[in-house]
């Protein structure tokens, strides 16, 4: 019993350690590891880097790798998670099964193993799975894999999942599969062809078998997220999103979303897979693809495979509605459909060129034979609209068109047709139409057209075709004018080798007077003649006139055919804008198989815009081998005689001889100097002529060496000793030019090659002189030589130039243009060299003594929009004196510094009276944002415009520009000043709102454009209290302040201006102004006027204050006539004209006499203006005639200058006749010598001072 015992021990021991050796090896790391070695000792090819876990617990691997001849797989890491509490239930529960970075390749298939015996039972479809135990995994995650499979390759970043199996159902809970890039390896030649066995259709419908599911499927989600398919054509899906549920025959799909760049579909389907597989469909597709962006398809189906029933709408620029039933299992495929639409059009995404509206189609019946019916309207740009309504029949094998019914243009279009290809295609058709009128889409092609066309056709069993047309016939009217067309035409191939025969017996077009003929045959032989008589074209074409006749003849050989013409018109022209009298072509043409023609072509009395032709002859005459062209033209500007001779060589190309050549310019004739080689070259496709000149006197133009052109080529052309005396009669006839110039141009290009261009121009000695008044001196530039050199190479251009003025500076300079065809990059210089401005005083009016210099020395670099500028910009010992310009210049400088993208400039103008300042500045550096800005600075400077204003201003102003922003602020005084007016300028008179200025050809003057300027003012302007005006009887000084001001609108002015100790000669009186003042609140011609003037106190009886008083708007014043004490108005006025009061007087002479003076002084005062326009007409200058003196001593002068300073006046007395002579004559400035004739006769020496 002791050794059962002891053996029972160790049997105990030995199943206890194994237990402690199991669960060390299920729940330690050492149960991996020894799991991992034992692998790799079983299978070499792998290779495990790490491990960690336990087997029941969960562990991970690290670094898994297998690799032998076929495949490749690495991962970086693999994790299962278990949870073995589960075994004890039973079941198999995974907490976490993931796999990261996975490299797999298998470029080629492995060998494949012989296969077993097959059974020849056929297996049974598995119809039911059951697992023996729940399987549940909680997470599955497959991140950053990728998979290459024969070249077919498929990576992603994630994937993750969870899973539920028990019994026979599988749950898939919610899936994420994320960017994902699917790459097709490149179809293969070999094994692309796929034989495919041909099925005989047994006529049975389709037999659909019972499908049962082994397993019960409920897809929670599965989410697809940025799938991109590569190859030949790329496809990329955003989302695609499925929720389905399937149980033994059974499928629903209760959602699916597909979300690519092309459309949206949204749809739920449900299908029982078996009997006639019973589904029901809903799907709607949002379209973003052009040219369907934006429309939206819906789509239902119901009902079986074996009876389909189908709605489907299309909604946006197209709306479509189809409905109908399909039985897909019938091999006939019965089918009742119908088509409806309000509104197709193309193109779909633009402004409709067509439309179809109002469409409904209907088609029922099977492919052996089936029916439909047709009605639309068409309407487009292009064409007259169309309403259509047609029906017919057809099968596989033909179809007819039973009845064809249009409407359009006013009339109807009947007819029917029928095509077939049973055996070899062929059709026939006819048309009937009735009263068309294009007018009502064409205006200008009005008319009714009735007739009758029939045609046939098909092709041949030798591959060739046919058509006939057995009748045409076309009637009616069209412009008022009778219409026919009529005929038969046969056309063939029957080979279809490309011997076509055309056979006619007549085709016939006539339109009113004019008509076209064609009869005859053309197939080996030709045989066939056409007219043509068109004696009236304006009867057919309204914008064309005159007269054409013809007749055209073919025959011959196919081979070698000769063609005869011979047309003529005479009076043609078109519109008001071409016309020829005359002309004539005749002549034979052979064009194979070698070209022979003699042909003449004249014309006489044509005319286009300013091109007139007298006479033209060409002559063409001769062979391939050897031809001649003659071509005399006679016409204005441009004449020409040449005559060449050629041959024509297929294989290498043509070679001629320019035999002589004359041609007549507006500038002379030019004559070719010696026959010229010309050619062509079929090979290098390059036009050669030979070096030769055209010559005229001593100039010439020149071709220096052999041209040849084409996509490459090269050249050299030369001008020499063009005078410039030749165009004289384009030159303005105040315009003398003198001198010559010469050229030489040298070009080459390529293809692929920047081209070459170098050109140099010169002009030795000339002048250029501008007369513009005669009586003024000329304006006269002269050079000594002017050069310009320029070279283009290698995509850089460079140029110098040199101009040599004559007794005067030089101006030269240099630039480089580099990357031409990119980045256009500038280099460059410009140099001028004591320039003097003196040559220019013609030009400057009212400046007798006008001189300068100016000197420059600047380089430009940079790119060519936007280069940097340094240097500077000199214009010194500026002089400008003249007798009737406001301001001398002793003395100018200004100095411009250029700096890159800025700049500065000082400037010191010294006048007689004062020095001005300008300094300014200027930045660049943004093209889109310059700016720029001017200081002036003077005082008491003397400006002067007489006769009329003389003054001192000292200016400060600031004047700023920028894009589309100029502004000017500072202020202006004026302390001393002398205004002087005895008529307005003719632009002191605004122009008439409703002006309209008509140009030659009686249309309306295109106006200036506006400034480019937003303009900005604030300036203060000072009136000092050494102002005076004298205008149109009113002397006073002026005193104030000014405020100009600008923003947006037009000028405004604000402040007040004051007269002071001021009169004004109104009534034939010397008024004192009293009070005077001019508002301004707003634009500068609506001042506020405020004025009092009164009669000189001391010429006044009664101490009575008689005066006028001037208030409100400038344009509106307000005038009344007042008195102090008050009194009646003509109380007022009698002591405003007379000074004294209307009772006065003893007797009605007296009072008498005083009113006339009055009222000849009122009449005069209203009259001077167009006496002095008399005076100028008789030569008198400064006519005036007025009133002087008062009471009994009242005249009426008149008087005037007969010679400068030589004043004439002649008075008569109102009251007396005693006239009085004065001649006064001006010595000197403000001194004179004047004698008077009269009751009184005085000679005096006269001398005229003020003084403040």
């Amino acid at each position: 019993m002791i050794w059962i015992k002891r053996i029972a021990l160790g049997v105990l021991a030995l199943l206890l350690v194994l237990v402690i050796a199991i669960a060390s090896l299920l729940y330690t790391p050492a149960g991996v590891k020894l799991a991992v070695w034992g692998a790799q000792k079983a299978l070499p090819a792998l290779s495990i880097a790490g491990s960690s876990g336990s087997l029941l617990k969960g562990f991970m691997l690290e670094q898994v790798a297998y690799q032998d001849t076929h495949l490749d797989l690495k991962a970086e890491s693999l994790v299962l998670t278990l949870e073995d509490s589960c075994l004890l239930t039973p079941a198999v529960c995974v907490t976490d099964l993931s796999v990261s970075g996975v490299r797999f390749a298998m470029p080629e298939l492995p060998p494949s193993q012989p296969d077993a015996e097959e059974s020849e039972v056929e297996p049974q479809p598995v119809t039911d799975i059951v697992m023996p135990l729940p399987i549940r995994v909680d997470r599955v995650a497959l991140d950053d894999i990728e998979l290459d499979i024969l070249g077919n390759k498929i990576a992603w970043q994630h994937f993750s999942t969870a899973a539920e199996i028990e019994e026979s159902r599988l749950i898939l809970k919610p899936t994420d599969w994320q960017d994902i890039e699917l790459t097709l390896a490149p179809a293969s030649e070999e094994g692309s062809t796929v034989t495919q066995a041909e099925v005989e259709p047994t006529g049975e419908p389709i037999s659909l078998p019972e499908v049962v599911l082994p397993l019960s499927f409920d897809i929670q989600r599965f989410t697809v997220k940025n799938f991109t398919l590569n190859g030949e054509i790329s496809q990329r899906v955003n989302v695609l999103d499925i929720v389905a549920t399937a149980t033994g025959s059974d499928v629903s799909l209760s959602k699916l979303v597909l979300d690519v760049p092309q459309a949206k579909l949204d749809a739920t389907a449900g299908v029982s897979l078996s009997g006639d597989y019973p589904l029901q469909l809903e799907a709607g597709l949002d379209i973003a693809m052009a040219p369907l962006e934006g429309h939206n398809l819906e789509l239902k189906a119901g009902g079986s495979l074996a009876e389909l029933a189908l709605d489907a709408s299309l909604k946006g620029r197209l709306d479509a509605l189809l409905s109908g039933k399909l039985s897909p299992l019938d091999p006939t495929l019965p089918f009742d459909l119908n088509l409806s639409s309000r509104h197709i059009q193309w193109p779909i995404d633009k402004d409709a060129e067509f439309e179809v509206t109002d469409t409904a189609l209907t088609a029922a019946g099977s492919l052996d034979g089936f029916k439909f019916k047709l009605k639309t309207d068409v309407d487009g740009a292009p064409m007259p609209a169309v309403a259509a309504n047609l029906s017919g029949q057809g099968d596989l094998t033909q179809v007819s068109l039973d009845k064809l019914a249009i409407e359009t243009l006013g009339g109807s279009i009947s007819g029917n047709a029928k095509a077939s290809w049973k055996t070899l295609v062929n059709w026939q058709g006819q048309l009937d139409f009735s009263h068309i009128q294009p007018g009502l889409e064409w205006p200008d092609a009005k008319g009714d057209l009735s007739g009758k066309l029939q045609t046939s056709g098909g092709l041949t069993k030798q591959g060739g075709w046919f058509v006939k047309l057995p009748e045409l016939s076309v009637d009616g009217v069209v412009l008022e004018q009778p219409f026919t067309l009529d005929g038969q035409l046969d056309a063939k191939d029957t080979a279809g080798k490309g011997d076509i025969e055309l056979v006619t017996d007549r085709l016939r077009l006539k339109h009113g007077p004019n008509g076209l003929t064609a009869k005859g045959s053309l197939s080996k032989e030709w045989a066939m003649s056409a007219q043509v008589d068109a004696p009236d074209l304006a009867q057919s074409l309204p914008d064309l006139r005159g007269r054409i006749q013809g007749d055209l003849e073919l025959s011959g050989k196919l081979a070698e055919p000769d063609i005869d013409l011979q047309l003529d018109g005479e009076a043609l022209g078109w519109q008001e804008q071409a016309s020829l009298q005359r002309f004539a072509l005749k002549g034979r043409v052979t064009p194979m198989p070698a070209l022979k023609a003699d042909i003449s072509l004249t014309a006489s009395d044509g005319k286009y815009e300013t091109f007139k032709l007298d006479e033209l002859a060409l002559i063409f005459k001769g062979t391939e081998a050897q031809h001649s062209l003659t071509l005399n033209v006679d016409a204005q500007p441009v004449s020409t005689n040449i005559s060449l001779e050629g041959k024509l060589d297929r294989k290498t190309g043509w070679q001629g001889i320019l035999q002589q050549g004359e041609v007549d310019t507006e500038i002379g004739p030019w004559q070719l100097n010696r026959p010229t080689k010309l050619g062509y070259n079929l090979k290098t496709q390059l036009a050669n002529v030979a070096a030769h000149c055209w010559q005229q006197d001593q100039a010439s133009l020149c071709l220096t060496e052999a041209l040849e052109a084409g996509s490459s080529g090269r050249a050299k052309v030369a001008v020499n000793n063009f005078g410039f005396g030749r165009i004289a009669s384009f030159i303005p006839e105040t315009i003398t030019l003198q001198g010559e110039v010469g050229a030489n141009v040298e070009a080459t290009w390529a293809p692929k090659a920047s081209p070459y261009v170098k050109a140099q121009i010169r002009m030795p000695s000339g002048s250029v002189v501008q007369q513009a008044d005669p009586e003024a001196p000329a304006l006269t530039v002269g050079w000594d030589k002017v050069t310009v050199n320029a070279e283009m190479k290698q995509d850089i251009l460079n140029a110098d130039w040199l101009v040599a003025v004559k007794d005067n500076g030089d101006i030269s300079g240099r630039a480089k243009v580099s990357q031409l065809t990119g980045e256009q990059q500038l280099e460059a210089r410009l140099k001028i060299d004591r320039f003097m401005l003196g040559f220019l005083a013609p030009l400057i009016k009212g400046y007798e003594e006008f001189d300068g210099q100016v000197d420059a020395n600047l380089t430009v670099a940079g790119p060519i929009m936007h280069p940097a500028v340094n240097g500077l910009l000199e214009l010194t010992n500026v002089k400008a004196v003249g007798r009737k310009v406001p301001l001398d210049v002793s003395k100018g400088d200004i100095i411009a510094t250029f700096n890159g993208y800025n700049a500065t400039l000082h400037g010191d103008i010294i006048t007689p009276d004062g020095k001005l300042q300008l300094r300014g500045n200027g930045d660049w550096q943004d093209l889109a944002q310059w700016k720029s800005e001017l200081q002036v600075n003077a005082r008491d400077l003397e400006v002067s415009v007489p006769p009329m204003l003389d003054l001192k201003v000292s200016p400060d102003l600031v004047i700023k520009a920028a894009p589309k922003y100029a502004e000017i602020s500072g202020s202006i005084a004026i302390p001393w000043g002398r205004i002087t007016i005895d008529q307005l300028p003719e632009s002191a008179v605004s122009v008439s709102d409703d002006e309209v200025l008509l140009t030659d050809d009686l249309q309306p003057v295109e106006t200036e454009p506006p400034i480019p300027f937003e303009i900005k003012t604030n300036i203060s302007v000072n009136i000092g209290k050494d102002v005076k005006l004298s205008a149109f009887g009113l002397k006073s000084r002026l005193t104030g302040d000014l405020n100009v001001r600008q923003k947006d609108k037009g000028p405004l002015v604000y402040g007040e201006v004051n007269l002071r100790d001021g009169t004004y000669r109104s009534f034939a009186q010397e008024l004192v102004i009293r009070k005077g003042q001019i508002l301004f609140n707003g634009p500068a011609d609506q001042p506020y006027l405020a004025i009092e003037a009164v009669r000189d106190p001391n010429n006044v009886e009664d101490d009575v204050i008689a005066g006028i008083r001037v208030s409100g708007p400038a344009d509106e014043p307000t005038v009344e006539i007042f008195s102090d004490p008050a009194m009646p108005q003509q109380n007022a006025l009698s002591y405003l004209l007379r000074g004294k009061n209307l009772d006065t007087e003893s007797g009605e002479s007296g009072s008498g006499d005083a009113m006339t003076t009055a009222l000849i002084s009122m009449g005069l005062a209203k009259s001077g203006q167009l006496v002095g326009n008399v005076g100028e007409a008789f030569g008198v200058q400064d006519l005036t005639l007025d009133t002087a003196g008062a009471g009994d001593d009242s005249q009426v002068t008149i008087s005037g200058y007969i010679a400068p300073g030589l004043q004439v006046k002649y008075g008569v007395g109102i009251f007396t006749s005693i006239p009085e002579f004065t001649v006064r004559y001006r010595l000197m400035t403000d001194l004179y010598v004047e004698a008077v004739s009269g009751l009184d006769s005085a000679v005096d020496l006269l001398y005229q001072f003020e003084f403040n």
